[in-house]
């Protein structure tokens, strides 16, 4: 009984000891292994960056048009779509191949570790893959359209109710040779169908006003015609034209933030797994957690409280579902 106890020990001890010139053959392979793998995703990314640009402008599109908004965003200076397209590449490239830089992270740090404990990494590394690709698709599905619906119905509350001109504007921008303006009811003016869906079978040419979406649309030859259109007296002060790098920019970093956001799951395993805490200890000292939570969130989003929020909300849930399953799957090591 003691000696096999003894020997398996041995074996655990053994595998878990390495040189440091080692332990630094293994780290230089896995950073090749992690280069190779993104600059795989970043030529697959190439290839299909138009499209994956398309997915990630889908979002806004769809909010700006629900709101009767121009539904599309400003290219500011001539290249500014390629180099767009090419940062499109690289970063979408980055985050497909998070994963695997993670799988090669959790290979490094499992080399130095027992037996035991490399039995828990080979487990950690697919829940790693399924962990991050949630984190994004979290944001992409449910984040990202709370956050941009808030900005853009925030900003058309900015309005101006009183466009009168006061005496001396009206003597400043009208010319004195203008008249007073004509009477709607001494002119002949066409009255426009006021309706909530596109007609069926419409003619070219034909006029309506969308009620649901407050746009004026002409029917075309082989589409509709749209322009946005607001009230006389009750005119949004701002109106929202996302410039298309800051756009881009605000997605992919909310991406990479939500994606290593939701490992934090796998961190509270892997430490009470290891015996570096159990889950009672972290328990206790939750207030600090929830604190780190905060902070941690507020470095992984753009300076705005409602994505703040809407990560750092998640990351306590995961936290105490963590600590949940961490109760009921770790045993306890010796002596605690």
């Amino acid at each position: 009984g003691d000696a096999a106890v003894a020997e398996i020990r041995r074996e655990e001890v053994d595998g878990g000891m390495m040189s440091f010139g080692d332990h630094l053959e293994e780290l230089r392979s896995c950073s090749i292994r992690a280069l190779v793998g993104l600059l795989v995703t970043t030529v697959l990314s190439l290839i299909f960056a138009k499209r994956i640009l398309a997915v990630v402008l889908k979002p806004a599109v769809v909010v700006l048009n629900a709101h009767g908004q121009r539904s599309e965003l400003q290219a500011l200076s001539p290249p500014d779509t390629f180099i767009m397209y090419l940062k499109m590449a690289l970063v979408s490239g980055l985050i497909l191949a998070m994963p695997w830089v993670l799988m090669q992270v959790w290979r490094f740090v499992s080399v130095g570790l027992y037996a035991r404990e490399q039995r828990f990494l080979r487990l950690f590394t697919p829940i790693s893959l399924g962990l991050f690709v949630a984190g994004v698709a979290f944001m992409f599905l449910v984040v990202l359209p709370v956050v941009l619906n808030f900005f853009v119905t925030f900003s058309q509350g900015i309005q101006v109710d009183d466009l009168e001109l006061s005496f001396l504007q009206s003597w400043i921008v009208r010319s004195p040779e203008e008249g007073e303006p004509p009477r709607a009811d001494e002119l002949d003016l066409p009255a426009l169908p006021i309706v909530d869906q596109p007609p069926a079978g419409a003619e070219v040419g034909a006029m309506w006003f969308d009620a649901s979406r407050d746009r004026l649309c002409i029917q075309g030859e082989e589409t509709i015609f749209v322009t946005p259109l607001q009230p006389a007296r009750n005119v949004a002060a701002v109106r929202n034209q996302f410039s298309l790098g800051q756009y881009v920019g605000f997605v992919m970093m909310l991406s990479l933030g939500f994606g290593l956001a939701f490992e934090l799951p796998l961190i509270v395993l892997f430490v009470t797994s290891m015996g570096i805490f159990t889950a009672d200890e972290l328990a206790r000292s939750r207030r600090h957690v929830i604190f780190g939570i905060v902070a941690l969130a507020a470095v992984l989003t753009p300076p705005d409280v409602i994505s703040q929020v809407l990560l750092a909300v998640p990351m306590i849930l995961l936290f105490e579902t963590a600590l949940f399953v961490s109760r009921r799957l770790v045993k306890p090591h010796p002596g605690d």
